[in-house]
Parts: structure tokens; sequence; C-alpha cells
């Protein structure tokens, strides 16, 4: 199958928008534009808005929980239950954004002498969210109070029946609700009421405003000064690991959260980063690369394969040898399940269709907790919806990784009489359904996949942020994109397109030649760049003498022998036309 690519240059800023912010230039003003929501729906954009992007403010950017439905409620529940000693359970996901949530709350409730019980499924025999067994096994506890994180906003059946044993259930989510919601004692998701401002928060962070929420309606002297900023390396983790967007309150999660994970108190974490070869040095904080690309997957080799009560015990780890030892676990996990994940890749590939819309398969062999990593592989590689599943003896249970215009939920809520479950996101969730429905399930989504969308968009889409010369480029420029990270999903590392640039030296660099290095004209300076992987262009580029080009990059630096000089980092290149 042959990937078409496309390269999609976003509009100029309007210059209604560009009139109001004469100081700023106008290529960071088109970043902002397209990162900042308010000013992409047109509503106005003030200075303070710009200020919050450039400089976001723990203590006043930050919305007051209480203005999330049911937090209040809430946090009085579990206040009353810590008073009256009742046995309070946590109920958390198996990914790092579940495992995560858990620890913030199971810190705040240990820190108010409270002893929950954790509850964490396995998903391989139980799959993603609520069941009755585990409620059962919960009762057989004695649990009262039950409190999930990243969880149960679908789970109608299991919560009612938690009500008739005597348990009550708050349900913290950050999930699309159904129409309905669970008729639980309390359901705080951000989707569910429109008087807070910002629903993108990710199950960690929903679990960090219930802990701020505690705090608030707790006695001072429950909380020593500052105890909420050190959930922050958690709540970061979470947030980067689940890919939700890091604009609005994600972005102060993330943008501080980073900085306590560089210092973090957490024995556990410090040694994930330590079997990583990428020690916290408590100067520097970590990127969000690295948390997405490196850390997050090793957490989540826990639950992929085997039980993420590994991961859970990694992050409340208070000994340095057990920390050390669980963290080199996770390692070895995880070169497992690279290797599995590149098997069934190739499997899939040597069964792709080119004249098929979507990718729906599965196999006996395939575990579910590997299926979300291919279906993200297969749907990047081959910009297609991909459905992924394991095939049981009566029942199938896998994950889906979608494009811009086949969003998950809407799709399978047009399926829902042919499932047995589903959830997610709007390119991310699982989904489970009765063998026999099978060929008609595969048969709706072509239907469905055949009405939304066109082969044109069936195209892996690089999203540029705008033209520029390479005159324009220098270290002030460097320093305010500096200023827009974290970067993610919602604010991306700013790529620019220069156009008819004058290649007048290249090379062969990294093992194997794999890298292009590029010098290219500007004016009287020279700009140096580096291609990662773009070694096999080097043979279009030599038959032609100082070939102009058309090159997408970022624009960072390099540091050699005390020496810092600007660098562009080159994504995408082709011959001018």
């Amino acid at each position: 199958m042959v990937l078409r690519k496309t390269w999609k240059i976003l509009p100029p800023a309007p210059k209604n928008f560009c009139q109001k912010f004469p100081g700023i230039s106008r290529i960071v003003l088109n970043l902002l534009y397209h990162r900042i929501p308010e000013a992409r729906k047109g509503k106005r954009l003030s200075q303070s808005a710009v200020n919050e992007f450039f400089n976001p403010d723990y203590q006043n950017n930050l919305h007051d929980p209480f203005l999330m439905k049911d937090m209040r409620r809430a946090g009085k529940r579990i206040l009353k239950a810590v008073r009256e000693k009742e046995k309070i359970a946590i109920f958390g996901d198996y990914d790092v954004d579940g495992i995560t949530s858990v620890v913030i709350l199971y810190d705040t409730l240990r820190q108010i002498h409270a002893q929950p019980i954790v509850y964490i499924p396995d998903r391989q025999k139980e799959g993603y969210g609520l069941n009755i067994s585990a409620f059962k096994y919960l009762k057989k506890q004695g649990i009262n109070l039950i409190i999930t994180v990243d969880c149960g906003i679908r789970n109608t059946k299991e919560i009612e029946k938690a009500r008739q044993w005597g348990m009550d259930v708050i349900v913290t989510d950050h999930h699309l609700p159904d129409k309905k919601l669970p008729p639980a004692f309390a359901v705080v998701n951000p989707h569910c009421e429109k008087d807070y401002p910002f629903s993108e928060l990710s199950g960690a962070g929903v679990a960090f405003k219930l802990a701020l929420a505690l705090i608030k309606l707790s006695r001072p002297k429950n909380f020593p000064t500052g105890f909420d900023k050190w959930l922050l390396d958690l709540a970061a983790l979470g947030t980067i690991a689940d890919m939700v967007p890091l604009i609005g309150e994600n972005r102060i999660l993330v943008k501080f959260g980073l900085l306590v994970l560089g210092k973090t108190r957490r024995l556990g974490i410090k040694a994930v980063f330590s079997a990583a070869r990428m020690p916290l040095s408590g100067k520097i904080p970590p990127e969000t690369s690295q948390i997405s690309f490196q850390i997050a997957p090793r957490l989540n080799a826990a639950g992929r394969m085997d039980h993420a009560n590994l991961s859970f015990a990694l992050l409340i780890s208070e000994k340095e040898k057990e920390a050390r030892e669980i963290a080199e676990e996770l390692e070895r996990k995880n070169s497992r399940r690279q290797r599995l994940t590149e098997k069934i890749v190739a499997a899939i590939e040597d069964k792709l269709n080119s004249k098929e819309k979507l990718v729906f398969m599965g196999s006996v062999d395939w575990p579910v907790g590997v299926l979300g990593l291919v279906a993200g592989k297969i749907c990047e590689k081959y910009a297609r919806p991909a459905f992924l599943f394991n095939i049981g003896k009566k029942e199938c249970r896998g994950s889906i990784r979608s494009i811009s215009k086949f969003k998950v939920v809407p799709v399978l809520e047009k399926c829902r009489d042919l499932l047995t479950d589903y959830g997610g996101h709007d390119y991310a969730g699982g989904f489970t359904f009765p063998l026999k429905n099978r060929q008609r399930l595969l048969k709706r989504l072509q239907n469905i996949a055949n009405k939304l969308l066109k082969y044109e968009d069936l195209a892996w889409e690089t999203r540029i942020d705008g033209r520029i010369s390479l005159s324009e480029i220098n270290w002030n420029l460097l320093e305010a994109i500096k200023q827009m990270e974290p970067f993610g999903v919602g604010n991306p590392t700013p790529l620019f397109l220069a156009e008819k640039v004058e290649l007048f030296q290249c090379q062969l660099v990294g093992n194997g030649n794999k890298h292009l290095k590029m010098w290219f004209r500007a004016g009287d300076t020279v700009l140096e760049s580096i291609g990662f992987g773009k070694g096999d262009k080097y043979c279009m580029l030599m038959p032609e003498q100082n070939p102009k080009l058309d090159i997408v990059f970022e624009i960072g630096s390099d540091e050699w022998n005390g020496q810092r000089k600007l660098q562009l980092i080159v994504r995408d290149l082709r011959l001018s036309p």
C-alpha cells in the first residue's frame, strides 16, 4: 500500500487579529492564532490571554475545581467516609493516565489518614472499565465507597449493582459520557457541565482537581503548604501520556509538572528515568517527547504484558532497591512489548488492501494489551482508521485509532446494536463485540467509511504553520518559540516552510548513513540543518548542481564545544518546482 503525502499550510492570522498586537512579530502571531482556541473561534482575544499562553500562572490560571459538576458533593462524601472510617476503594484504569490518577488520589487520601484499597483491573481478563466481578470482590472486602478514576462514565449497569449492594460510587472520568449519566452518588467529569470552562482534562487532570477540592474542603492542618504542587509530576505524566491537547489547564499542569518532575521526590519515577538512560538532573526538566516516547511506554508495559499493579507499586515505592528492581522489570517487559508490536504490525501489513478505507483485522494470537499501540502505528503510517481486535471463543475485544474525519465515538454510536461495550475519545477508543457479529460489524463500518471518507482524506498530512524566509530566522524567533513550550497534541512544535532555498552542500551522517546534513544560504549567512532519517533523499539531491529546495522544518539550536548555533531540523523536503 502506497501512502500519499500532503503538505497543509495553515492560513495566516487575519489582519484585524494582528493589528491588536503591534509588538509581536507576524510569525509569532500566526503561531498564536492557531494555538489559542478563542482566536480560532473568532472570539476577542485579550492581551491577558496572550500573556497566559506565554507565561501561564499556576496560582491564578487554574479554574476553581468546584465549577465542575458534583465536585463539592464528591469531596464532602469522601471526607465523611474518612471521618467515619468507612472502607474506601480507588478503582483505576491500567494505562499511565489511569495509574497516575490512582496515585494522585491514593497519596491525597493517605495524607488525611485514610487507607484506601486500590483496584486496577487486569487488561487481558477484565478489560477496560468497571465490572461486576470486581465489585463482588470489593463488596466482600467490606468497601463502602468506590471512587473511580479515568473510567466509569458509561458503566451504568455496574454502578446500579453497586448501589443495590450498599456501596456508593463516585465517578471521576474524562471520557465522553453517554446521553444518560450513570446512577452514581456523584459524577465528576468536565464534559458533563457547561459551567466548567475547560473540557479537555485527562483522567489525571480530573483526579488532580479532586485532590485540590479535598485540600480546600479540609482543615488547613491536614495538608502541608505546597502538597498539591508535589502531585504535579503525576498530573503531567498522565496528561502527556493520554495525548490530550496541551492547551488551557493541560498546558499549565504540564508546564509546571515538568518542573516538578525534574526534581521529583518519587523514587519510582527516578528509577524509571534511570532505566531509560535519562537520569533526572534537577536542573533541566524533561521534555514532553521524552515522556511520550520513553517513559510512558515503560509504565504502560506492565498493563500491556502482565498487570498494571507493577507500575502502581513503582510509583508509590519508598525504597530505592525496590524501585530500581521494578524499573528493571518494566524495562524487560517493554522490550518484549516492542518485539511483539513489530511482529503484529508486519503481519497486518502483509494483508493490507489499498482499496479499503479502514483496517479491520483480528487474530486469536494478538494480545489486547498491545493492540492500541499497533493500531496507532497502522493509522499513522497508512492514514486509515484501524480497528484491531483479539478473537476469543465467543467475544472479540480490541482498540481503535483514527483520523480527523472519522471520529471514533460517533462512529461506534452508529454500531452500538452490534457491540457489547465501547468508549473512548475522538481519535482513540476500545470496543467489544460478539464474535457472531464480526462480519456485520465490518460491513457497517465500511458503509460508514464510504460515506464519511473520500480517498483524498486518506493521506499523511504534514501540518505547516506558515511560510517563512530563512533570513527571518534568528535567536529572538527561537526564544519566542521556546516560550510556547511545552509542545504536544493541540500545541505542536512549530513547523515552517521555506521555498526555493539554495542547497550548496550536503553529506550523509550517522550510523548507517541514515541522516542527512545540509547547509543552506540565507543572504550572507549560512544555516546548518539536519534531516533525521532522510538519508534516502541524498540520491535525489546529488545529480543537481546547487539545487533549489522546498523544506519543512523546525527551528532549533545545536551546541558543540561550548559554541551554540541555530539549526534547522528538516522534517520533509522536495525539489522546488
